[in-house]
Order: C-alpha cells, then structure tokens, then sequence
C-alpha cells in the first residue's frame, strides 16, 4: 500500500502539465503568433506570458496566455473595445473555422480539435508597463500590467522558497485547489499571494508540510488584499490595479480565508495521522485535493 508521503508526492506529479501537453501547445501558438505579426503591421509582437510561461500551470493544461502588443499611435485612435475587435478580426482570419471569444481581458481561441484553449491579450506598451484591456461594457478601460515584474517575483520566490521547485509545485497545488472549489477567487490573484510564502515554505520538512503551512499563510494574507506586481499603487485609479479586493467584496474574500483556514487544519490532521492512522489520512488527503488525482 502507498504511503501519504509517496501519495502526496504523485499528485503533485498529476497535476503537473506533461511535456507531452507543452509540445502540443507550442506548436499552436508559435503558428499564432508568427501569424498575427506577419498579417497586421501594427501588431508589433507578442510574447507567451501567464501560468503557462512560469509553469505554474495545472494539468489538463486549458489555456495559454500571450501578449499581442499593438503601435502606440494606431492604438492612440481606438477605444479598448475597438482595439480589441481589431485583434479579433485578424485571428478570425488565421482560423475561419474555429470560435474567437471576446473576453474581458483576452480573446479566446478555441479548437475542437485540442483540449487547449488560446488567450490572446491585446497590448499597449507604455514606458513602464502594458495596458490591457478590460471590458465588462461599453468601450472598456484599461487596465495596467507588467509580465517582466511577476516573472521576476516568481522566481525569486522559487529560488527561496525551497528544495526541488517547491514554490513551484505548491503553486499548482493550491490552484488545483481552487478549481476544485469552485475558483472562489482568480488563480492568478492566488499565485502572487504564495509569492510571500518562500520563507514559510523553505524552513518545512517536507511537501506535506509546506502544504498545511502554505494554507494557513494564506488564509490571514487574502485578507490583506493582493497588489499586482509592477503595477503602481498610486496615481491610478483602483480599477486599474486590478487587485484582489477589485474582484471580489470584502465579504467573499473572508469567506475565502475562512475556507483556506480549515483546509490547513485538515491537512494538519492528515499530517498528523500519517503514522498512526495511514487509511485516515488518505481519506482526509482526498477529501481536500479529490480522488482523481490522490
């Protein structure tokens, strides 16, 4: 019989995308993004960005992110709603056959054909950081951000954060998580939070471990709000920020710790029956992640 330990460790292998799943979607998106470029001369670049580029992804991989950065002066003439149509009109043209959604942020490409799905995000550059689009109506507003400034972060939290890519793996791990309760909150919000747990994660003893400290640490940080990196804090409007707290009331955010706080003390006590109560502590163990992948 498998042990908790060995258990916990192959699910943290499951719902690691395959390499297998990554060949696949870099096939796809190369042509993509090769294609906009070569189509549109005032599509400038693009760049993968997203859980995917930082592997912080969970398996089945259903989403790739990439900036499609467009010219200033064409951009400078459009509402972020037209701006976005336009970059929309282009992918239609690339796959006649396949949906292209309109998304608050993104485009969404997706094919029957693959169980990945493409999010293409209309850029402006700006000297310090991007703006993206945000429509919830209307002609939308934008938004601020900076990949360089969260790629950054990542890995100096998975440089500290522990043995073996462990930030990394329990990134994914609480994304999982997440998508098994219903994403209470963006994955990605999520993710920047765990970045302030790398001095919490590098002193526990093993992955189990980190996993109980990691909820608990989020549990009081969610509260606190959740400031994206390399966006500034002042001289912006908050909608801009696109923080945690704009998302999300107040009310729901305390629900959300209050949940994170007693999936710790679960695994807490799965950690705690490991040697006495091996078959109790599986059962806690799938009750909090699911049978399919413990």
């Amino acid at each position: 019989m498998e042990t908790p330990a060995s258990r916990f460790e192959a699910m943290l292998s499951e719902i690691t995308p395959s390499e297998t799943e990554r060949d696949k979607a870099i096939r796809t998106h190369t042509y993509m993004r090769e294609q906009l470029v070569k189509r549109r001369d005032w599509i400038k670049e693009t760049f993968l960005t997203g859980s995917y580029k930082r592997r912080t992804a969970i398996h089945p991989l259903n989403d790739i992110d990439f900036f499609c950065v467009v010219d200033q002066g064409w951009a400078a003439r459009k509402t972020p709603a037209q701006i976005q149509r336009e970059v929309q009109r282009v992918l239609q043209e690339i796959y006649p056959g396949s949906t292209v959604d309109r998304q608050k942020h993104s485009l969404g490409v997706d094919f029957r054909s693959q169980s990945i799905g493409y999010d293409v995000i209309p850029a402006v550059p700006t000297a310090d950081h991007y703006m993206i689009v945000h429509r919830e109506s209307g002609d939308g507003i934008f938004i601020l951000s900076n990949p360089d400034a969260v790629e950054d972060e990542k890995k100096a939290a998975n440089h500290w954060g522990g043995p073996g890519g462990r930030m990394l793996q329990m990134i994914r791990l609480m994304k999982h998580w997440n998508e098994k309760n219903y994403k209470k909150v963006k994955n990605f919000h999520l993710e920047v939070l765990c970045y302030g747990a790398a001095h919490v994660l590098a002193s526990c003893r093993n992955n189990r471990e980190a996993c109980c400290e990691l909820f608990r640490f989020l549990s009081s940080e969610v509260v606190e709000d959740c400031f994206v990196p390399g966006v500034p804090r002042y001289g912006v409007s908050a909608a801009q920020q696109n923080n945690l707290r704009e998302t999300r009331t107040y009310s729901q955010i305390k629900n959300f710790a209050g949940e994170l706080g007693a999936a710790g003390r679960k695994a807490s006590k799965a950690l705690s029956l490991e040697a006495t109560d091996p078959d109790k502590a599986h059962e806690i163990w799938q009750s909090l992640f699911g049978r399919d992948v413990y």
